[in-house]
């Protein structure tokens, strides 16, 4: 990609990338407040590897906590909203992307294509998608969201616990899980 070509699009996916850490760490902290041990927590999400694995050993140890307290439905939302998260994550990550002189940002994964069984001769065969800086800035505030959405669990759960006094998080308004790419 040309120096500054959809620069503004690139930092907007940089950001991205670098926030979807932070929601895993927001995880941890949910799930560690609701069974009471970091350790344990902190070992079954980052005791494996893959994002995936992450959030399903999250789920599977913190979602008892949190439906004795009643906050299993808020937990699950919290755990479906990352996991779009890291969809939106992942086609960053792992896919390519270019200016394609559209007008947006081309992105396309290469994987499909290298799975052909025919010969590849070039990437022509890729299918391009497109996303533009209104879109990235929808995910950047989905990101936002789910970040909101761990906290209110975590707080909410120390609150019925006892742990803390007053309620110290306002539970979010739901937002549209955003699209991947423009239509």
């Amino acid at each position: 990609m040309a120096a500054n070509a959809r620069a503004a699009e690139v930092a907007a996916i940089g950001r991205i990338l670098t926030e979807y850490t932070n929601l895993e760490v927001g995880l941890l902290h949910c799930v560690q407040m609701g069974i009471g041990n970091f350790d344990l927590a902190f070992k079954t999400m980052f005791g494996v590897r893959g994002e995936t694995k992450r959030i399903n050993a999250a789920q599977d140890l913190g979602r008892p906590a949190y439906l004795g307290l009643g906050l299993e439905a808020d937990f699950d939302l919290a755990i479906d909203a990352i996991c779009h998260a890291l969809q939106i994550r992942n086609q960053y990550a792992h896919w390519t992307w270019w200016d394609d002189n559209s007008g947006e940002l081309a992105i396309a994964n290469l994987e499909p294509l290298a799975k052909d069984p025919g010969v590849v001769s070039d990437l022509l065969g890729l299918h391009v998608f497109h996303v533009a800086m209104p879109l990235l800035e929808e995910q950047q505030e989905f990101f936002a969201y789910v970040d909101r959405c761990l906290a209110w669990v975590n707080y909410e759960g120390r609150f019925l616990k006892g742990k803390i006094k007053n309620r110290v998080v306002q539970k979010p308004s739901p937002i549209a899980m955003p699209a991947l790419y423009l239509p």
